[in-house]
């Protein structure tokens, strides 16, 4: 650091702080560099010292009033933690090549790219269909943790404005908003003022970069019936807000009656210019929520799903089912199970302390509508044998119970269902968690779950557990405790990834192999592969004697 002109300056919050000049040949640029993470996995922070005059432009990848520069992407480059001098002399040489350019204008076009950060740091809500275009509604709505009103740009049918009485309270009719789409980038020429703050900044802009939008904002407020008006920008490189207000000496009811189609003349001939209020666009509609980490597969969105059991794996099941957007849409997320929530169950449960005493189901519908309100997600405590599955028109039935004579009971209703009935899809742990399993059934050439162990006291088709392994149990002294088998939460969580990954590839239209098998004891289990069996004559629920 020396060598390269560096010299220590006093640190500040725990962080060790070098001054020094970037590029002292050409740029003369005068920087401090705080390291204040040596694994490095936080990058050195490079700023310009306020005193130095910056050039009579917008520089890319310089941002905030610190005159901070984003010399990497972040986690675009892993730095080498054992060689920390010859690190920060790297950081250091690549600060002074993304200086160069900047200076130069050789990386303008890396504005549009950077564009949300200089267009402003608030944001807003769009729950709008993906392809929206035309008038919509600026929305103030709260979610449900304390005092927080973000803004949601929609249709009036947006999952914001359906949160409980609360909400709907708080909820107001919202803004004229108009949705417009550009074909290419938004940028703005370094050499311009930015961002604009006042209306005639906007207009310039706009007459540049989006003449299509130019005077978009004022029709909007002519046409409307508020004393507001937004335009939301859907571009190749982002969303993007912007709004007026009238001024409140402009407000009279009387004076907007009579005269709303003159205001944006009026406003304009004010000493005081309009200012502008910029957000960035954030997606919040549901395709986006429950879709945008599957990639090109179809998410659950309009299915018809029943989970019967919400203890040890049905509780991960269903956040994970509804994270895959099970409910979303014109579908729905139904809930099944008897019991309650017992301090014994707390330690492999999705469920904690606030929910003890309360029937599983419905705890489980509460804390998955306050993590996603938009899902229609409902809770049974009753017994799932006295449903009839085929008049309530499911598309899929799920047995997380993991009890045997319950999963038979249920087995046996869907093999008399057929072909009319939903498949049904079992998914349960053998031994002490040694392995995670599961069934799809459904189609009459395919085994169903009786067809894996045929004789009750006989031996399963396919052997999970070794030889001579005993499946430990622990007794309880109470005949209300009932007793349990030991396992870590590990197991529970896996067992149910593996049954949500066949919900997936079920509702993508291809199900694959119809039993899997997921190995989390190598030592207690064997190897099983993964198929899709057929059938068995000896089979009571299924076979020909049936």
């Amino acid at each position: 650091m020396r060598q390269r002109g560096f010299t220590p300056a006093a640190p500040e919050a725990g962080a060790s702080l070098y001054a020094g000049i970037l590029d002292p040949d050409a740029l003369g640029i005068p920087i401090t560099i705080a390291v204040e993470d040596l694994d490095f996995v936080a990058y050195p922070c490079i700023r310009i010292e306020p005193g130095f005059v910056m050039p009579a432009r917008t520089l890319p990848h310089v941002a905030g009033l610190d005159r901070s520069l984003c010399y990497y992407a972040k986690g675009s480059v892993i730095l080498d933690r054992y060689d920390p001098g010859g690190t920060v002399l790297q950081c250091i040489a690549q600060a002074e090549t993304v200086l160069r350019d900047a200076v130069a204008g050789r990386s303008n076009d890396d504005l549009a790219d950077e564009f949300h950060a200089y267009w402003g740091s608030s944001y807003v809500y769009v729950d709008l269909p993906r392809d929206h275009i035309g008038p919509a509604r600026l929305c103030l709505t709260a979610l449900d943790r304390g005092d927080k009103t973000p803004l949601v740009a929609t249709t009036g049918r947006s999952w914001f404005m359906a949160r409980g009485e609360r909400t709907r309270r708080q909820a107001d009719a919202g803004e004229p908003l108009m949705v417009i789409a550009v074909d290419r980038p938004l940028t703005f020429a370094a050499t311009e003022a930015w961002p604009p703050k006042a209306l005639p900044d906007l207009d310039r802009w706009l007459a540049r970069a989006a003449p299509d939008l130019a005077g978009v904002v004022q029709r909007t407020l002519r046409m409307g019936t508020g004393t507001s008006a937004a335009v939301l920008i859907r571009a190749p490189n982002g969303m993007y807000c912007y709004r007026i207000k009238v001024p409140p000496h402009l407000r009279r009811p009387e004076f907007l009656r009579n005269r709303r189609t003159r205001l944006p003349e009026i406003m304009k001939r004010q000493p005081t210019a309009t200012p502008v209020e910029r957000f960035v666009g954030h997606r919040a509609d549901t395709d986006y929520l429950f879709g945008r980490n599957l990639g090109g597969m179809l998410n659950l969105a309009g299915k018809r799903i029943l989970l019967v059991g919400c203890g040890t794996i049905g509780g991960f099941l269903a956040q994970q089912l509804a994270q895959c957007g099970a409910g979303a849409g014109r579908g729905s997320l139904t809930l099944v199970d008897p019991d309650v929530l017992k301090p014994g169950n707390i330690g492999r449960h999705l469920l904690g302390v606030p929910y003890l005493g309360e029937n599983k189901a419905e705890a489980c519908v509460a804390f998955l509508k306050a993590q996603l309100p938009p899902l229609a997600i409902a809770g049974r405590a009753g017994d799932v044998l006295a449903l009839d599955l085929r008049r309530e028109r499911y598309d899929l039935v799920v047995d997380a119970t993991g009890e045997e004579a319950l999963s038979l009971a249920l087995n046996e209703r869907a093999v008399r269902a057929r072909p009319g009935g939903p498949p049904h899809l079992f998914v349960w742990l053998a031994g002490n968690g040694a392995a995670a399993q599961c069934l799809l059934t459904g189609e009459a050439g395919r085994a169903c779950l009786k067809c894996l162990k045929p004789a009750l006291a006989g031996p399963p088709r396919f052997p999970v557990l070794r030889p001579g392994v005993d499946v430990e149990t622990v007794i309880n002294v109470s005949c209300s405790d009932p007793d349990y088998i030991p396992f870590p939460v590990s197991r529970s969580v896996a067992a149910a990834a593996l049954a949500c990954e066949v919900v997936l590839d079920w509702a993508n239209g291809d199900p694959g192999d119809r039993f899997r098998s997921l190995i989390l004891d190598a030592r207690s289990a064997l190897p099983v592969p993964s198929g899709s069996p057929s059938p068995v004559e000896a089979c009571p629920a299924c076979g020909p004697a049936a």
